[in-house]
């Protein structure tokens, strides 16, 4: 992703505006260092469960 977009798309994505490809996800997630089911996951004490299970070695 342009550094000089990827504000302006991530921003477009927090409102809903646009979704981003499973592509991006996949990109996203690495960047964060989260697993991937954490961002499509709507229910905050299941993101934290998924966000544990994730970082276990």
């Amino acid at each position: 992703m342009d550094k000089f977009v990827a504000s302006a798309r991530m921003n477009q994505y927090e409102k809903g505006v646009h979704t981003p490809d499973f592509r991006t996800v996949l990109s996203l997630s690495s960047v964060l260092k989260v697993p991937t089911a954490f961002l499509f996951c709507v229910e905050d004490d299941l993101a934290q469960k998924i966000l544990v299970w994730g970082t276990k070695d």
